[in-house]
C-alpha cells in the first residue's frame, strides 16, 4: 500500500505534530541501528525537541560520548570534509551538471565529425583544421585510457572507470 504524497510545512495541529515527531524519529533510529549493524560502523544519533527536557542520545551517553570525542580527536580538515552547506551543494550541483555537458558536447563532436566525414570530401578548399584538431584531442584521450586500462589489467589491479 503506498503513502500519501505529504506537503513539508510545519503541521498545526499540537498533538499530530507530535505523533509525527514520535513516528518519524522512530524510523530515523531504527534505520540507524540497520546501519551500525549491517555495515559495521560506530554511529550515534542527539535530538533536541519541544517534547523533551534535554537531548535525547542513541544509543547511550557513553557511545555518544565516545563518538563524538573520536571526532574531536581529528584533524580540522577531516572533520569538515563532509560537511556542506547550501552554497556547497549548489556548487557541486553546477559542477557536475558542467561535466555532464562536457560528455554531452563531447560526443555531439565526435558524432558531427562522424557526420562530417562521411558526407563530405575532407581534401577540398575548406578549412576543417579546427574539427580535425578536435578529433585528435578525442583520440588522443582514447587512446591514453586505453593504455591505462591495459596498464592495470596487466598489472592485476583494479579497473577504475574515469568521468
Amino acid at each position: 500500500m503506498g503513502r500519501r504524497k505529504v506537503t513539508h510545512q510545519l503541521i498545526s495541529d499540537n498533538s499530530t505534530r507530535r505523533v509525527t515527531f514520535r513516528k518519524r524519529k522512530d524510523g530515523l533510529l531504527k534505520k540507524l541501528k540497520e546501519l551500525t549493524i549491517l555495515c559495521g560502523l560506530p554511529a550515534c544519533a542527539i535530538i533536541y525537541s519541544e517534547y523533551k527536557e534535554g537531548p535525547e542520545l542513541w544509543p547511550n551517553r557513553n557511545e555518544v560520548r565516545s563518538l563524538l570525542n573520536r571526532l574531536s580527536d581529528l584533524p580540522v580538515e577531516k572533520q569538515t570534509k563532509y560537511k556542506m552547506n547550501q552554497n556547497d551543494l549548489m556548487n557541486r550541483m553546477v559542477q557536475d551538471a558542467e561535466k555532464r555537458l562536457e560528455k554531452v558536447q563531447f560526443h555531439k563532436r565526435s558524432m558531427d565529425l562522424g557526420l562530417m566525414t562521411m558526407y563530405t570530401d575532407l581534401i577540398t578548399d575548406a578549412d576543417y583544421s579546427e574539427e580535425l584538431k578536435k578529433a585528435g584531442e578525442m583520440v588522443e584521450k582514447r587512446f591514453k585510457a586505453i593504455k591505462e586500462r591495459v596498464k592495470a589489467v596487466k598489472a592485476g589491479t583494479s579497473i577504475i572507470k574515469r568521468d
